[in-house]
């Protein structure tokens, strides 16, 4: 599989990061091995093809693709997102960057499903009374905590790296500064060690 664009990926973060889920989140691989997670996540936008009490959280292998089985026939195949045995099996040990990728699809999916793109879906809910005509597929917290807007992000984080550049040299310049003090200090020592010494022989 290609690499993911970077982008993406902090807006995959950004997005799993303001939902709530049954447990705490501590590592987004392991979070989601064992379909638990996937299957909460969908229960948002698909409710009527989710019963979250298929699912039981595992430790084991097995049950973790057990769950990811059940969840590929029951939920994924019905959105055309069947995943693949390999995938799966991946998912389940948690190989690091499956999941995203994964994520990735799904977020695609839902807003296809939606038939809107993230900044119409956002501009609906707060212009149509909040929400009101908003399809069932959506979860009005969602809409409500969205996710920064990709042209967003970019630009807030080149903003913070201009900062970041700036205070840099701010203290660059500060250490110069320090630096020159220092050394002016010391001619002044060493001037007055100058004068005061013909004073002391006279």
């Amino acid at each position: 599989m290609e690499p993911v664009n970077e982008n993406k990926l902090d807006e995959i973060y950004a997005w799993i990061d303001q939902i709530t889920f049954s447990r705490p989140k501590k590592n987004i691989s392991r979070d989601f091995s064992d379909g638990v997670f996937m299957a909460e996540l969908l229960k948002r936008y698909y409710p009527k093809h989710v019963d979250v009490h298929n699912y039981v959280p595992g430790n084991s292998i097995a049950k973790k693709i057990d769950n990811w089985n059940i969840l590929n026939r029951k939920v994924l195949s019905k959105i055309d997102m069947k995943l693949g045995k390999d995938v799966i099996n991946q998912l389940a040990n948690s190989q690091l960057g499956i999941i995203e990728k994964v994520l990735i699809d799904v977020r695609a999916k839902i807003l296809k499903d939606c038939n809107v793109d993230r900044d119409s879906l956002y501009s609906d809910y707060e212009e149509n009374g909040r929400g009101k005509n908003a399809k069932p597929t959506l979860n009005p917290e969602e809409i409500a905590n969205k996710t920064v807007p990709r042209h967003t992000f970019i630009r807030l984080k080149q903003e913070l790296q201009e900062r970041n550049e700036t205070i840099n040299a701010l203290h660059q310049k500060i250490s110069h500064l320090e630096s020159l003090i220092k050394l002016k200090d010391q001619r002044i020592v060493d001037l007055t060690a100058q004068v005061t010494r013909p004073m002391a022989h006279t």
